[in-house]
């Protein structure tokens, strides 16, 4: 079972400042399930806060929210963040069997975007998942939930990124989705 989702990366620029907004994830009802599913809950957006940028720079949020800048000005106004999500197995037959579950992410190159004349891109990805730290696009996360007794087992993270902007004239409102796969490796009962 593959759950794909997107979470947002947004940031808007005016007279060449970027600003950080927030964004929208389209998830799954949690709903009565009677079979098994994966739920992804976006509970913050990744945020890259106020700066402005004169032709070329990079913001870094850390998975930790440490910011670092290059080539940018820092300006007051919307904070910086990472992002932070909830990734949930829901058994939905609510039995009582202790199980192990084994879940694989995978982000996806997120794409360029240009509004006006500023673009955006985000890159060198970085979590907290245990064994995870610095990630690429296409590379395997696993996820496990190990030990789960009741009918939804989850485990929340953080993600942080790096913003590498460019402005030629004006301002924008950048808003780049992270689109990430979610699918389950494994649903083991204990004791087998």
């Amino acid at each position: 079972m593959t759950k794909r989702f997107q979470s947002i990366a947004s940031v808007a620029a005016f007279l060449g400042g970027i600003v950080g907004g927030s964004g929208a994830v389209l998830l799954p009802a949690v709903a009565a399930a009677k079979t098994p599913e994966v739920i992804v809950n976006a509970q913050s957006d990744l945020r890259f806060g106020t700066f402005m940028v004169f032709g070329s720079g990079s913001r870094n949020v850390s998975y930790t929210g440490n910011v670092t800048d290059v080539s940018l000005v820092a300006l007051e106004g919307n904070p910086t963040g990472p992002a932070r999500f909830t990734v949930s197995y829901d058994r939905g037959n609510e039995s009582k069997h202790v199980l192990d579950i084994e879940l694989e992410m995978v982000i996806s190159t997120p794409p360029r975007v240009r509004d006006g004349g500023v673009e955006g891109q985000l890159s060198a990805f970085e979590t907290d998942l245990a064994n995870t730290g610095s990630l690429a696009p296409g590379q395997p996360i696993r996820v496990e939930l190990r030990n789960c007794r009741t009918r939804v087992c989850s485990v929340s993270f953080s993600v942080g990124a790096r913003l590498d902007v460019t402005r030629q004239f004006g301002g924008a409102n950048l808003v780049i989705p992270i689109p990430v796969d979610v699918t389950v490796i494994s649903a083991e009962r204990q004791g087998r």
